[in-house]
């Protein structure tokens, strides 16, 4: 069976990493299967040095020439894969228009914000079957009128380290970005978008102790991205709250574990998440999270359990957990086991894929097919 994935990403974030592991671990299973993403990408890349073929997209998505270059493919496939919105578009509009017998439209739902409008619901109520991050986007993909046997709940998996941190490398990295053994540092994986909510974590910092710094790390694909400015208007941001030492922002290229080996909480702000794979990831990494009760996050982070849950971003009630954090190497300890024992139990990549593949079949086996 011949799968074609779609992903209009043009940088580096969770959702193409996602795309990627979901590639390799089907590949593990026996499924053939090419991408189609926007020419020159890094997920183009990285897929196409994985042996498969890459089909490139021009960068505007929705696109004539993008159309045009899909319809001539999607035949010789039996599903499709759409992994963010405007894939989705595109596959809807290429399956639309076929008069013979289509393949397959799977498509991901990842971000938490609701689907709004004729034009949405249209597209929504085409897909033969929805992946959903997680049970929050599960009721906005309900409260846009998408059947719900057509709804699945796939969490994002990740790729959890298979021997513990190195310390002499730990040391090592601190202290290349400015960072003594002594140093205790809150650390988040993000794009620089202002709904991650970043001036709160600087303003957080202004009410830590000295000793307490903060590292944003962002992919490198991402940096070019960002909103001009947005960097900047963080650092002038960290000056006037007197934390402009204690606060680094760093542009990482892959793999981004020594990053997350270095550090001793990971804060993860957010107003609206769909999950935060990033989550994820730092628990893999044996960290204790401190995370905003948004959207899917809370589906992850059980408060006290395996991690912290936090409701307001203003610094006050903020500072508290991170100082409880900061005061108990023994809750630490505990809340970073257990999240890894979570993600090892319910969010890796291996289990992700076998989720994906189960509804895969279920939809070529016609056993879950709807009236076109």
């Amino acid at each position: 069976m011949k799968v074609l994935h779609i992903d209009t990403g043009t940088g580096w974030r969770g959702g193409q990493q996602q795309v990627l592991w979901l590639i390799e671990e089907l590949r593990q299973r026996g499924w053939e299967q090419s991408l189609a993403a926007p020419a020159g990408s890094p997920l183009a890349e990285r897929v196409r040095s994985d042996g498969f073929e890459v089909t490139g997209l021009a960068h505007r998505a929705v696109s004539f020439t993008n159309l045009r270059s899909l319809r001539r493919q999607v035949a010789a496939f039996d599903l499709i894969h759409a992994h963010d919105a405007h894939a989705h578009t595109l596959a809807w509009l290429v399956l639309a228009a076929t008069r013979k017998a289509r393949p397959q439209l799977v498509v991901s739902r990842r971000v938490g914000f609701p689907i709004q409008g004729t034009f949405g619901r249209a597209k929504y109520g085409f897909a033969d079957a929805y992946l959903a991050v997680s049970e929050f986007v599960r009721q906005r993909l309900l409260a846009a009128q998408v059947p719900a046997e057509k709804i699945h709940v796939v969490r994002d998996g990740v790729r959890p380290p298979v021997v513990p941190p190195d310390p002499e490398q730990r040391t090592a990295f601190r202290r290349q970005h400015g960072a003594e053994d002594q140093v205790f540092l809150l650390g988040t994986l993000t794009s620089l978008a202002p709904e991650k909510l970043l001036e709160q974590a600087v303003e957080l910092l202004a009410e830590l102790p000295p000793s307490v710094c903060l590292w944003v790390g962002r992919p490198a694909a991402e940096a070019k991205k960002d909103k001009p400015g947005a960097e900047a208007a963080l650092l002038e941001l960290a000056r006037r709250q007197g934390v402009e030492g204690r606060l680094r922002i760093l542009a990482l290229a892959e793999p981004v574990g020594p990053f997350l080996d270095s550090l001793d909480v990971f804060l993860y702000l957010s107003e609206m998440e769909g999950l935060g794979s990033a989550i994820l990831l730092a628990m893999a990494h044996g960290l204790p999270v401190v995370a905003s009760r948004a959207g899917g996050i809370p589906e992850i982070v059980s408060h006290e359990q395996t991690g912290l849950l936090v409701d307001g971003h203003s610094p006050e009630e903020l500072s508290g957990p991170v100082r409880w954090l900061l005061d108990s190497p023994a809750l630490r300890r505990r809340l970073a086991a257990a999240g890894r024992e979570f993600v090892l139990a319910h969010a890796t990549s291996a289990i992700m894929a076998a989720q994906t593949a189960a509804v895969y079949e279920e939809l070529l086996q016609g056993s879950n097919q709807h009236t076109r």
